[in-house]
């Protein structure tokens, strides 16, 4: 097993909290950091807001003086990292949903948890688009994304929510970034969108936006990065953010790792889902059968779809296949299609833009299943450079030996992080993911 020291990180568990404050509807800031017994921030790859929980063990009134009590709209703006002075603080702003589990723990002590989202969450669930996109030749799926995120998300009320911290010194990252993180897709694309709030536009875009990959499966989410649109063969394909997780065993000296290693110690881990052939067998990883119909043309086409003959142009985190099989018929789309009406004499006077991604889906299906055949979560030490989307690798040892150098060559290896929960408290700091991987480091036969 061969690890690369990564210098730039190197206090296990330790964190600084810069701000933690709560502001109330007249302005005014309260803070938190000596009343939090724990604070909990989320990303899921799958979702396309953070959201944050803070824990509070309450001596000092807070509802009562705080302007109003908690009526929800309150400002929770965080300030924090990973304890290493090369690091910048992760800044950032939510707005308070809820408050719920209030309880008296004692005399003169209550308890509850704040829960708040991000500020564009509460920009976008009410409202809907109504709206032609595209104009009349067509645009990329992903300038059609931004447009929207910038008309209809990133609004002036949520710029000034920033603009007004930042002019009190309460400086949010997300004032740096001002369009969505995007891989490019390929294509024109038009369409009216009919009264959609903007986030179920963006996902039905996502599922038509097509790009050099097979697959072409693309996500709308939310990291300490800003917002992204990206593609998930691209994120698979990335190099690992950090290469140096390690399970070591209970019995392993831990006074003998270099210090700059300690934080990349994994110090709890539990296997979430591994292969399950039947599953794979009648969800679509090994095959699917698509019926187009022309309804126009009264036609239609059966075209089948076979993992064997596409998974070696699939952007895998290992480079083996799945073994197994299924019968054609396991999955069975049924889709309408203008396909080819471009250039059909008839139809090709309307210009239509056919749908690039009819055949897309039991390519989709079947990669999802691919990529996430293993699961595991895994508690680390507090990283605050660590996002959903990245990719790491991790090292195993054999469940029935001590030695590490051997490694388990099935669960080691490079993971993609789809849920991440950043936890801390006063003094310490944990990062718990949950990632996927497809097969091991060698073939299973």
């Amino acid at each position: 097993m061969a690890n690369t020291a990564q210098t730039e990180y190197k206090f296990a568990g330790a964190v600084e909290i810069d701000s933690l404050d709560i502001i109330d509807t007249a302005g005014v800031a309260w803070s938190l950091l000596h009343l939090q017994a724990e604070t909990n921030i989320y990303q899921d790859l799958f979702q396309p807001f953070m959201k944050i929980e803070i824990a509070v063990s309450d001596s000092a009134g807070l509802i009562n003086e705080l302007d109003g009590g908690v009526r929800g709209g309150e400002i929770i703006y965080c300030s924090f990292k990973t304890s290493d002075p090369e690091l910048e603080y992760v800044k950032l702003c939510f707005l308070v949903n809820s408050v719920s589990s209030r309880v008296r723990h004692n005399e003169g002590n209550e308890k509850y948890m704040i829960e708040g989202f991000s500020v564009e969450y509460f920009s976008t669930i009410d409202k809907k688009i109504s709206k032609a996109f595209g104009g009349t030749s067509g645009k990329p799926i992903h300038q059609l994304v931004n447009s929207i995120f910038t008309e209809f998300i990133l609004t002036p009320e949520v710029k000034s929510v920033y603009k007004g911290l930042g002019e009190k010194k309460r400086i949010c990252d997300k004032e740096k970034y001002h369009l969505v993180k995007r891989d490019l897709t390929s294509g024109l694309h038009k369409c009216i969108i009919p009264q959609m709030n903007p986030i179920q536009a963006i996902q039905y875009l996502a599922s038509d936006a097509t790009d050099d990959d097979v697959a072409s499966k693309f996500l709308f989410y939310e990291n300490f990065k800003g917002f992204n649109f990206k593609s998930l063969a691209k994120l698979v394909a990335e190099e690992p953010k950090f290469k140096d997780y390690t399970y070591f065993p209970s019995t392993h000296p831990v006074e003998s790792t270099p210090r700059d290693l300690k934080p990349f110690f994994i110090i709890d881990m539990e296997r979430v889902k591994e292969v399950d052939v039947l599953d794979n067998m009648v969800d679509g990883l090994f095959a699917a059968k698509t019926i187009e119909l022309d309804p126009l043309r009264k036609k239609f086409k059966i075209t089948k779809y076979k993992y064997e003959e596409e998974v070696e142009r699939m952007s895998k985190l290992q480079e083996f296949a799945i073994k197994g099989g299924a019968n054609e018929n396991a999955i069975l789309h049924l889709k309408t299609s203008r396909r080819g009406h471009d250039t059909d004499p008839v139809f090709s006077k309307e210009a239509p833009l056919s749908s690039k991604n009819i055949l897309k889906d039991p390519i989709r299906d079947s990669y999802m299943k691919h990529l996430t055949n293993n699961v595991l979560k895994m508690t680390l030490y507090g990283n605050s450079e660590l996002n959903v989307g990245d990719t790491i690798y991790a090292e195993f040892a054999q469940s029935t030996t001590y030695q590490v150098e051997e490694g388990d060559k099935y669960t080691s290896g490079k993971y993609l992080i789809t849920k991440l929960r950043h936890k801390f408290a006063k003094n310490d700091y944990y990062t718990l993911i949950e990632c996927v991987k497809d097969t091991g480091l060698e073939e299973w036969y």
